[in-house]
């Protein structure tokens, strides 16, 4: 179980998202990659964003991110922003 603040998405600059209000993520959860640490709920279309303000991670699939703990971010809280044209967790950190 995580703790506070652990994977929460605390900013997100790609405005574009359907899920970004003021540069706050209003999706229910987000998925994280699978080799990239991309996040995967990323959309441009019109959606009906969640009350909640700070998201969970609710799957990190990039087994090798220093945060990820069987599948579950551990990082004090993550930023999502643009990387090379598409929307990254950029709290990743390679495994040493």
């Amino acid at each position: 179980m995580q703790q506070m603040n652990e994977g929460h998405v605390l900013t997100c600059t790609v405005t574009e998202c359907g899920f970004n209000n003021n540069e706050a993520c209003h999706a229910p959860n987000i998925n994280v990659g699978d080799i990239h640490p991309t996040c995967d709920t990323f959309t441009t279309q019109n959606v009906q964003e969640s009350p909640m303000e700070m998201p969970d991670v609710a799957v990190c699939n990039v087994v090798d991110c220093k945060f990820n703990q069987s599948n579950d971010c551990a990082a004090p809280g993550i930023t999502v922003a643009h990387h090379s044209g598409h929307a990254d967790c950029l709290t990743y950190r390679e495994s040493a």
